[in-house]
């Protein structure tokens, strides 16, 4: 019989150390060299991260499937976009329900423009185990 990992326990520690980065004694600085033009500025909007936005919503069709002997599957859909003309990221995995560190195909789909629609395929996706396999996607906008 195999072990199972719990993710739960990763996330619980990750948890803590967060808010381990986080906690302080609650008081404000009350430093009077401290000077307002040390304060950091924000940055020019060219120079703004991006922010990841999910999208599951603007997958209009999708297909997954096995190819040859099924040790590789493919993957293909069509993306219709909601919001401002943006790239979208495709990740696609194929493994048992709740598997954790699996591996996974990811596709970046440039400069898809607002209400059109947008096909995309992805091949030789990795198989994460043998029984009970599931394709899942997930679709994600960046800003």
């Amino acid at each position: 019989m195999r072990a199972r990992r719990s993710g739960f326990g990763v996330l619980v520690g990750a948890g803590v150390l967060l808010l381990a980065g986080c906690a302080g004694d609650g008081a404000a600085s009350a430093d009077p060299s401290a000077d307002p033009s040390d304060a950091p500025t924000s940055q020019p909007a060219d120079s703004e991260p991006r922010r990841h936005v999910d999208a599951a919503a603007d997958l209009e069709s999708f297909d997954c499937v096995p190819v040859g002997d099924g040790t590789r599957w493919r993957a293909a859909g069509v993306l219709v976009n909601s919001a401002d003309k943006a790239d979208f990221r495709v990740t696609v995995l194929v493994a048992p329900p709740g598997a954790t560190g699996v591996k996974a195909r990811r596709v970046v789909i440039p400069k898809v423009a607002t209400g059109v629609e947008t096909p995309f395929e992805i091949a030789a996706i990795p198989v994460n185990g043998s029984d009970a396999l599931t394709c899942r996607v997930q679709v994600t906008r960046l800003r």
